[in-house]
């Protein structure tokens, strides 16, 4: 049986959360990766939890403290870059590509500080969801393996976590007669996208090409469609079905 086959198995044989990311951070540990964190960047309304940084992790406990009473999880350049990527990614690639604010430069480096070196992020997409695991090392700063192929292989194992985390959980609601069977055609993607970044009808027209009473007519089959009567119910029905990404 090879490693990842091994993998897959102890995890689904998981007999509680904290044995799920042992197993996670044993496998993970083999390129030089000691601490993890797994965050729900959405409400995850399918098993009854709330979006929230650091749901589980072993970071220091002194950090995750300092973290958020100083309102890091509402800037950190990780969690922006991970909504942006669909596999893992390390910060220094996220460094070099966004603009970094003087508070996001100040989280990272007192990240480091706090012996949080050499990080790798993993978005999680789902249906209606959103989460991510991030891993470090609390070693030198090239005690860690991050070839292309590592992060490949990282992104498999922390998807697999994921999805094994959600079948575990006792709150599960996965019943498919709860499903929604909603599409939009790219002109109402379009036209909701920009009522979702704040535009009005009448900077919508003109950004498209159309008129005021195309576009109305095109959020009223959105209305239609999602079951709302307003532009702001329908943003946010939007975005948490993965109908539109603003």
């Amino acid at each position: 049986m090879d490693s990842f086959q091994h993998y897959l198995d102890k995890s689904n044989k998981a007999k509680s959360v904290e044995d799920l990311v042992t197993t996670l951070l044993l496998e993970v540990k083999k390129y030089g990766y000691d601490r993890m964190i797994f965050c729900l960047l959405s409400d995850h309304s399918h098993i009854g939890l709330s979006a929230g940084v650091g749901y589980l992790n072993n970071y220091p406990e002194n950090w995750m403290k300092y973290y958020l009473d100083n309102g890091f999880d509402k800037i950190d350049p990780v969690i922006s870059y991970c909504r942006q990527k669909v596999g893992s990614f390390t910060w220094d690639e996220m460094s070099s590509n966004l603009n970094l604010t003087k508070k996001q430069k100040t989280c990272l480096n007192l990240g480091r500080e706090a012996d949080l070196l050499n990080g790798v992020c993993t978005p999680l997409w789902g249906p209606q969801r959103f989460a991510g695991v991030g891993l470090a090392s609390s070693n030198d700063k090239d005690a860690t393996d991050s070839r292309p192929a590592t992060l490949d292989h990282i992104t498999a194992l922390c998807n697999h976590f994921y999805l094994v985390f959600q079948r575990r959980h006792d709150g599960a609601i996965l019943n498919n007669d709860k499903l929604e069977n909603v599409f939009l055609t790219p002109k109402e993607y379009e036209v909701l996208t920009w009522a979702a970044r704040g535009k009005s009808n009448n900077d919508i027209g003109d950004i498209l090409g159309i008129s005021d009473s195309t576009v109305n007519f095109h959020l009223r089959q959105i209305y239609k469609k999602l079951q709302v009567h307003d532009r702001v119910v329908a943003c946010t029905k939007a975005i948490t079905l993965g109908l539109i990404f603003p």
